[in-house]
């Protein structure tokens, strides 16, 4: 299974960002979608939780705003 990292801080009004998203969930692929921006809304990382996924995963992707 691969883990993508979302870590864009408006993926929604982001049509690139979204769009890649959107197609992900809809394919059949075995991931764990993981947007930074709405679990930590604080900014308060939860390291050790965050350590852990990315243990569970041979895959990593990180997905970002590239500006």
């Amino acid at each position: 299974m691969a883990l993508v990292i979302l870590a864009h801080p408006n993926s929604d009004k982001s049509f690139a960002n979204k769009t890649i998203i959107e197609e992900l969930q809809k394919s059949d692929l075995e991931l764990e979608i993981r947007t930074i921006h709405d679990l930590y809304p604080d900014y308060k990382i939860d390291v050790k939780a965050e350590q852990e996924a990315l243990l569970r995963h041979q895959t990593i992707v990180f997905q970002y705003p590239f500006y």
